[in-house]
């Protein structure tokens, strides 16, 4: 490796003669196995950090006059960054009802008895929580965080409003829940209290939990998960047991007070490293903070898991209820990319019961008189193939970019006994699901390792090529560079302009259509949803009527079933849009995020050969630029998708107001026509007003992508060709991060060297648009070899494809995924497209696939292989060992 120039690190204490040796008998190792284990690819980002920090260290030591600080800026600001990405996480949804089995799933998938709380009749876990894993030490910490003091004194009131209700505007639920937690803070007999003796008790019942008043976190940690689970109770339970033992009335329960929970678990790297499980509880909750962070949590989810009892789960309205309203919530306005259906306690079962209607045949024993946990193992298994059949056969799944529901059976208790046990481990399908949450690990292992390397390539190679002189006749070359660049990137920017625009135009017209239709059927839309829905009246639906008054058009029961004014009103141009909205936000060749994919300022970007360090840095700016962008997308998606529901809101809130102050006898039919008067009144501009607000946001983010583009890149183009700062050697650690990315992209980098050469060859000519990124005089020599080489690799993919056609066609379910990649590429055509997508499973999905593989040859298989590898990287490693 070269080590040129490394004279200004020779008193850094590091660079001494027998940590240097060992330093470099351990960089030798890792850059002969950069893209090995994850292990080494952990080491990968290691070398990179400590690259990172000696350029850090020496920034520390400059000051003006003798350096440009603007640059030192700068080069901050992009090693800050890079530590965001480790930071990025995958987010799991848990949703399931009370006694659903939730916390005890979780216990049995992360290894630990009593980690949450679980296992008594009345048991809830009230609370948001998330769970993570704890990279610093071997403690069990939770991170407890508080609603405000104001936000618990509004609630307050309205918990006491709920109590004084009578007559048919009574809500016995909405009391009991009021009563729960007044009780749970300020004792059993605080029940009729007023807000004033309520609020004198706090001094004295909330005093150990003074973080409360002053607005900050509250820290526990514990060296076990016992001690940890009875103490971290009281702040998510809302039961009287904890594993057993019955807590003393005077204790106090904070749940009330808490807004979301973070629990950081030791030891569980492989499975939380990058994932983020939440479970999110099913109830509504009148505090609105907690409903609002439930449905922005919604939002978040990159996969769902929908967790219900395995002796109901088919008929199970509430599991069901909160699937489809999750999955409505994901859906345009979401990034959630799959959905699990978990049944638990497959182990509870009768098995002379289930034994009556079945034949020994159907359950695969020979004699049902003799072994009795051989028939209840028998019984189990049966019905969890059942429960799969049936709950697979009622799942409609409306949105494309959600793939198929994948369905286990499973048995926490099971796999957690230590002996007697029924069924096998494998048989409890615990260790499937590990095994999933692993694999979502892997895979965003893999793309921070993928983004942290390419972010720290681009650095360390201005660095890298800023530590070797620079001739005359190079500046002027760079200048030149420079102008054409500039130009280069204002004829792109253009083209995505009129993009936008284009986009712009189909959404008026969609949204012009709706709102004609929306004009048309609002009112009797929402008389038969909302309003006065056919077999709901007297005090059960005027219960439901004021608390979507309440809600602002929104409410949502303790069972998950969510009533929706806003929505109703704003289905037809939610209709309208639909198929734009997915064609323009969704992965495919006519999406914005695929524009943004095929932008580049650097012509022949795919030719890694042709690129040097300066350049490299620009690309991997540009790689980085683009991911940010695509993110800032994902999340002005959620934002421009809402803003119909968000407008309908606004422009029924006085209707709302007004509706949810009437009181007494025959109130129900006076909010009726408040809401009815209101709507006919407000339509022929209520859905206009609508219309404009996603018009408006269409427009910033056109203007937006722009903007960034713009100033990213040219502040990119200005700092890495025309600074020269004396840093220190990283030239060890640039060639391994150098390696780990030409084995990422496939093809081998231009050296500082070759840079040179080309900045002096082309420094006295006037160049074009076509010499951008600049050509190395390479022999043809060499040309011929590589593409030999290529051809070998491809053959090679071809085989592999071929090979492990069968394996391939079940085992992979990223589908949609890697055709998108090679409708990006250009492999496949719209139609095959099409047809993928058309597929009702992902078996027969690839299926489709694989009929275009075998008309295009070596080259779209090796394409495969790559799409593969890219969305399937731990079933590639699976198939490629011996």
């Amino acid at each position: 490796m070269p080590t040129q120039g490394h004279k200004r690190g020779s008193d850094d204490p590091s660079t001494s003669n027998d940590q240097g040796r060992e330093g470099n008998k351990r960089l030798c190792a890792i850059a002969k196995g950069t893209a090995g284990t994850p292990t080494l690819k952990m080491d990968v980002i290691k070398v990179a950090k400590e690259g990172i920090g000696k350029v850090l260290s020496r920034l520390d030591k400059v000051s003006p006059p003798f350096a440009n600080m603007d640059f030192i800026g700068y080069l901050r600001k992009k090693i800050s960054d890079l530590d965001a990405i480790i930071d990025d996480k995958v987010v799991v949804g848990v949703f399931g009802r009370s006694g659903a089995g939730k916390s005890s799933l979780m216990n049995a998938i992360l290894g630990v008895k009593t980690l949450l709380p679980s296992g008594t009749v009345g048991a809830c876990t009230s609370v948001i929580i998330q769970v993570e894993a704890n990279m610093t030490d071997s403690n069990y910490v939770a991170e407890i965080h508080f609603i405000s003091k104001e936000e618990w004194e509004k609630e307050l009131e309205s918990l006491l409003k709920i109590k004084e209700i009578d007559g048919e505007e009574k809500d016995k639920r909405m009391v009991n829940m009021s009563n729960s937690k007044i009780q749970a803070l300020y004792g059993e007999d605080a029940v009729g209290k007023s807000f004033d003796e309520l609020k004198s008790l706090e001094s004295e019942t909330f005093s150990d939990i003074p973080e409360f008043f002053s607005s900050t976190r509250k820290i526990l940690s514990f060296d076990t998960a016992t001690k940890f689970s009875t103490e971290i109770a009281c702040y998510i339970r809302s039961k009287r047991k904890i594993h057993g033992k019955q807590y003393k009335s005077s204790q106090i329960h904070y749940w009330p007070l808490v807004k979301y929970v973070t629990i950081k678990m030791p030891n569980s790297k492989d499975l939380l490293e990058h994932i983020v499980l939440v479970d999110l509880p099913g109830t509504g909750d009148c505090n609105k903070a907690r409903d609002e962070m439930w449905e922005s949590y919604i939002t978040k989810c990159s996969s769902v898991w929908v967790v219900a009892d395995i002796d109901r789960a088919a008929a199970d309205r509430d599991a069901w209820n909160m699937l489809d309203n999750s999955i409505s919530n994901m859906g345009p306005g979401g990034q959630c990319q799959n959905i699990t259906f978990i049944c638990t306690k497959t182990d509870d079962i009768n098995p002379d019961n289930y034994m009556l209607e079945m034949d020994d045949e159907d359950l695969h024993i020979e004699d049902s008189s003799n072994d009795s946990e051989e028939q209840k193992r028998a019984c189990i298994l049966h019905r969890n193939q059942q429960a799969k059949m049936e709950i697979q056969e009622n799942y409609s799944n409306p949105y494309e970019a959600i793939d198929e529901m994948q369905v286990f059976t499973v048995s926490s208790q099971e796999f957690q006994k230590d002996n007697n046990c029924i069924l096998r481990q494998e048989e409890t399908e615990i260790p499937e699901l590990r095994a999933l949450l692993k694999s979502l690990n892997d895979q965003r292992s893999e793309k921070v390792m993928r983004d942290y390397v390419i972010g720290a390539y681009g650095i360390l190679s201005m660095v890298h090529v800023v530590n070797h002189g620079i001739t005359k006749s190079m500046e002027t070359g760079k200048k030149k560079l420079h102008k054409l660049l500039e130009r280069r990137l204002e004829d792109e920017l253009q083209n995505i302009d009129q993009f936008m625009s284009d986009i712009h135009m189909e959404f008026d017209k969609c949204l012009s259509a709706g709102v004609l239709e929306s004009e048309k059927t609002c009112v009797t839309r929402a008389k038969e949803e909302v309003i006065a829905p056919k077999g709901k009246g007297g005090g059960g639906y005027h219960q439901t009527l004021r608390a979507v008054c309440n809600g602002q058009g929104f409410c949502r029961s303790t069972n998950g079933v969510k009533t929706n004014m806003n929505a109703s009103l704003s289905s037809s141009l939610c209709d309208a849009i639909k198929n734009m909205f997915s064609k323009t936000f969704k992965k495919s060749q006519k999406s914005i995020s695929a524009k943004i994919d095929n932008f580049s300022i650097l012509l022949e970007r795919h030719d890694e050969e042709t690129m040097f360090p300066r350049l490299a840095f620009l690309k991997t700016e540009e790689h980085k630029l683009k991911a940010d962008l695509k993110h800032e997308i994902v999340q002005r998606k959620k934002e421009i998708y809402s803003s119909l529901i968000k407008s309908i809101m606004t422009s029924m809130l006085p209707s709302y107001t007004e509706a949810s102050n009437v009181h007494g006898k025959g109130s129900l039919k006076r909010m009726q026509d408040i809401l009815e008067s209101h709507i006919e009144s407000s339509k022929s501009t209520m859905f206009h007003d609508a219309k404009g607000k996603m018009l408006t946001l269409l427009t910033t983010l056109s203007e937006y992508i722009v903007q960034e583009i713009r100033s990213k890149l040219k502040e990119a183009m200005k700092q890495s060709l025309h600074n020269e700062l004396p840093l220190p050697d990283i030239s060890e650690h640039y060639e391994i991060v150098k390696s780990a990315y030409e084995k990422m992209m496939g093809k081998p980098i231009t050296d500082v060297e070759d840079e040179k050469c080309l900045l002096e060859h082309t420094s006295g000519k006037e160049m074009t648009s076509e010499q951008v990124p600049l050509r190395n005089n390479r022999k043809d020599e060499k040309k011929k070899k590589k593409k030999k080489q290529r051809k070998r690799t491809k053959d090679a993919d071809a085989v592999f494809v071929d090979q492990h056609r069968s394996t391939i066609i079940k085992r992979a379910t990223l589908v949609m995924a890697i055709a998108d990649d090679l409708l990006g590429e250009d492999m496949i055509q719209d139609e095959t497209y099409s047809d993928i997508e058309a597929a009702e499973t992902s078996e027969k999905k690839m299926r489709v696939l694989y009929k275009a593989l075998r008309s295009g040859g070596p080259m779209i298989k090796s394409a495969f292989y790559t799409a593969l590898q890219t969305n399937e990287p731990n079933l590639v490693k699976d198939l490629a060992s011996p």
